[in-house]
């Protein structure tokens, strides 16, 4: 480290005594670390600074202020990739899907390794205007986007009643205030005696994997709901108690639900309490930890590998659903769009359930 300290001490002094222009070295410290974490080598492990900090644990509360995206980085160009827009947001309302990839950020050029500085540019106050350039790879398209900020608050789900007898409850990412949205609506189609549910899934890019596992052992039998494995070889694991849903369940996913969504999904796939249709999911099997510096910036890094209770590792290679059901880019693009006609996916759950429902 001596070496370093030196060189780095070498460094500043050469820009101080040199460089014509102005010249932030708190800027430059912050993004120093932001470049010895991204050294890592993985996408989820990243360096936040205070202000990146703070915005991220307001995302994870469920209320923030901003345009409403849910974004990661595609590691294959290391660009900023939307998962989804939330229901509602100024970004869904301007047009933006999933599998849209944001390049800039009012004309500033922003790329994976600097996620949390474009994050921080598309916040703001309320009222605001951004401009977020966005690349379309179905379409081959680059277009600007005027978007007004708007406080953001998350309802993570979304319920119905379907055919009379029919469940349906849509999660969008597991926040802190997922679970307590999802007990409600659980408990109020319960007492309306459905006979049967449909868990949407689709295009949830995952959360916290605590509030993920509540919700879980509603659903699955007394056993294992997830364990994780760090690097020692260490094993954590998460257990369910006896109660579970004893109609049954359908769990919609698609190439877009990840990381928590598909412990969720692998539970149910491996107790056999449901049954998953739709596409493959995506394969992020990695649990991250939040590290909070003294500074108030914070570490997030991956820790650990997560296993569905048969002992499978998905990351990188998603979970195989039991009904295997393609539906059109455009369709899934736009799901909170759609009407029940154009939902080919929903459509065929809604048929293997009655179809269970008159076994």
């Amino acid at each position: 480290m001596e070496a370093i300290n030196h060189k780095l001490s070498h460094i500043h002094r050469i820009i101080e005594q040199n460089y014509i222009g102005e010249f932030d070295l708190d800027f430059a410290i912050d993004m120093m670390f932001t470049g010895f974490v991204y050294g890592v080598g993985d996408p989820y492990t990243t360096y936040m600074d205070s202000e990146g900090f703070a915005a991220f644990q307001e995302d994870t509360d469920g209320t923030f202020i901003g345009i409403g995206v849910s974004i990661t980085v595609d590691t294959a160009d290391n660009r900023i990739l939307v998962i989804s827009p939330f229901d509602g947001s100024p970004a869904f309302e301007a047009g933006v899907l999933p599998g849209d990839k944001i390049i800039r950020v009012n004309g500033y050029e922003v790329f994976g390794d600097n996620l949390n500085e474009a994050i921080r540019m598309m916040r703001g106050e309320a009222g605001t205007e951004v401009v977020v350039t966005v690349l379309r790879e179905s379409s081959d398209t680059i277009f600007d986007v005027s978007i007004i900020r708007d406080v953001i608050q998350v309802e993570t789900v979304r319920s119905d009643i379907i055919d009379d007898n029919i469940g349906y409850i849509r999660i969008s990412q597991f926040d802190r205030v997922t679970y307590d949205q999802f007990a409600a609506a659980y408990n109020e189609l319960m007492n309306q005696d459905i006979e049967g549910l449909i868990l949407d899934l689709r295009n949830n890019p995952g959360g916290l994997l605590h509030i993920v596992n509540r919700i879980t052992n509603m659903l699955i039998p007394e056993g294992i709901i997830t364990y994780t494995e760090d690097v020692h070889g260490n094993r954590e694991y998460v257990y369910s108690d006896a109660n579970h849903i004893e109609i049954p369940l359908i769990v919609l996913v698609n190439g877009n639900s990840a990381s928590a969504s598909e412990v969720l999904s692998g539970a149910v796939r491996d107790t056999g309490v449901g049954e998953l249709l739709g596409t493959t999911t995506f394969g992020k099997g990695l649990v991250q930890n939040i590290f909070p510096l003294n500074d108030g910036s914070a570490l997030k890094v991956t820790v650990a590998r997560y296993f569905t209770p048969a002992g499978i590792s998905i990351h990188g290679e998603g979970i195989i659903p039991n009904h295997y059901v393609e539906m059109e880019q455009e369709l899934t693009n736009n799901l909170s769009r759609l009407s029940l006609e154009e939902d080919v996916q929903l459509l065929e759950a809604i048929s293997v359930i009655n179809e269970k429902i008159n076994e």
